[in-house]
């Protein structure tokens, strides 16, 4: 496993409270990071959300959870750089280093494709980026209550003020081997709360 810092933000700021939303994004802004499921890791495995190199369509990659031994492959496939959201003080973008290009960041995105009713998938975007994708790529990081290294991520595009959307890493399989992500689009009760935490990793250089 790929050697990562042991602590990336500060636990508590000057007033003795916990760190903020704001403050993490902040931290993290510019920044490699990889996300490791929480609800599925175990304390000799971590499992990570990565883009593979399967392909939904043409213009659309998977976005899966490895479940196997971690090699040097699935580290570089789950490698996102963090691009703020411009005006937004909690808001980030997921850009997949392993597939970007200079003239063009493959993004991490929650689309209109379902996968059942209560179920939306989420891609990476290979094709031109355009204002529909920069939208539904929007993220809104939400703390772990209790947790000082743990976060969850909100579709901005698809919540409503009554719904957080949750990314979230799914018991259904795909292919063996792999886990599916999706977001959600029901009623979120306690499972959907655990699968959808992420622990965030930073790669050192």
């Amino acid at each position: 496993m790929a050697a990562v810092d042991d602590r990336w933000w500060t636990e508590k700021d000057e007033g003795g409270q916990p760190t903020s939303a704001t403050k993490i994004v902040q931290e993290m802004a510019g920044k490699t990071i990889r996300l490791v499921s929480v609800h599925w890791s175990t304390a000799e495995r971590n499992e990570y959300l990565y883009s593979p190199g399967h392909d939904y369509s043409s213009r659309r990659r998977m976005a899966l959870s490895w479940k196997e031994e971690v090699q040097g492959d699935i580290l570089a496939k789950s490698r996102y750089l963090v691009e703020l959201v411009p005006g937004e003080d909690d808001q980030i973008r997921l850009v997949s280093v392993n597939w970007s290009h200079l003239d063009r960041n493959e993004y991490l995105y929650s689309p209109g494709h379902d996968y059942s009713s209560r179920r939306r998938m989420v891609f990476s975007w290979k094709g031109e980026v355009q204002g529909d994708i920069r939208s539904k790529s929007r993220y809104l990081v939400e703390l772990v209550p209790g947790e000082d290294d743990q976060i969850r991520l909100v579709s901005v595009q698809w919540s409503a003020a009554d719904r957080n959307e949750y990314l979230y890493s799914s018991a259904i399989d795909w292919r063996g081997t792999r886990r599916m992500v999706f977001s959600w689009k029901g009623e979120v009760q306690s499972d959907i709360l655990s699968k959808s935490r992420y622990r965030v990793e930073f790669p050192s250089p």
